[in-house]
């Protein structure tokens, strides 16, 4: 079965989350069988990870980096439709390009190869634009300002990936739930007529069991507890 993957993007307070379930729900109306990969850094964090205080931050973007391909590339040809709270490249909102490259060439994958298995990115635009006081109210530890610069950079990384749609905030969350999902919809249909890739295009289990062996030396290496690390490997499902 081909997949097609669809990355949500954009800054915090976006709506993201929010809107996996919904967007699930629609194409499932449409009989697209779709399957969600659920953000991983908010497992990782609510684990008990803390980047720079029990592991560094470019271990935890490394790991981070790692279970995403494992979930993404299990989950290829189970559905029609393949919806990512995030995306392999949103850690470079959080490191510079010389540390993202870094993960790569540790993980022995080409960024052109794999950003070419995304078949679109929607884009939440962060309620940080419009509505500054309420995203401070949401977001206590992080500034309007940076919500604002943390979605632009979204943004620059997914450029030649967005669907074209109004990811605004102005005329309600219900509407631009809606507006993403008709967006969405057009662009399935755009993808029937071409060719698409999967990462297993690209990469045999060989570079699977490279990349799961590669978890266990990030684990050993950081201060981690051990039951922490055995539900961290069950977060690759």
């Amino acid at each position: 079965m081909k997949t097609y993957k669809i990355v949500l993007t954009g800054g915090p307070c976006g709506g993201k989350t929010n809107s996996i379930e919904f967007l699930s729900k629609k194409l499932s109306d449409l009989d697209y069988s779709v399957k969600i990969v659920d953000e991983t850094a908010n497992y990782l964090l609510k684990l008990g990870y803390m980047p720079s205080v029990n592991i560094s931050t470019f271990d935890f973007q490394n790991l981070l980096f790692k279970i995403q391909f494992l979930n993404e590339y299990m989950s290829e040809g189970k559905s029609n439709i393949l919806l990512c709270d995030r995306g392999l490249f949103d850690g470079k909102v959080y490191i510079d390009n010389n540390d993202f490259q870094r993960i790569l060439d540790s993980n022995k994958v080409e960024e052109k190869k794999v950003f070419s298995t995304y078949d679109g990115a929607l884009y939440f635009r962060s309620i940080s634009h419009e509505y500054p006081d309420e995203f401070s109210k949401k977001r206590i530890y992080e500034s309007p300002e940076v919500g604002r610069i943390r979605d632009e950079r979204c943004k620059e990384i997914w450029a030649g990936k967005i669907v074209f749609c109004n990811y605004d905030n102005l005329d309600g969350f219900k509407n631009k739930q809606e507006m993403i999902y008709l967006a969405l919809k057009k662009q399935l249909e755009y993808l029937n007529q071409i060719k698409s890739y999967n990462l297993s295009d690209y990469y045999d289990i060989e570079y699977f069991k490279y990349i799961y062996c590669g978890i266990n030396d990030i684990l050993v290496k950081n201060d981690i507890s051990d039951d922490i690390k055995i539900k961290t490997k069950g977060l690759i499902r």
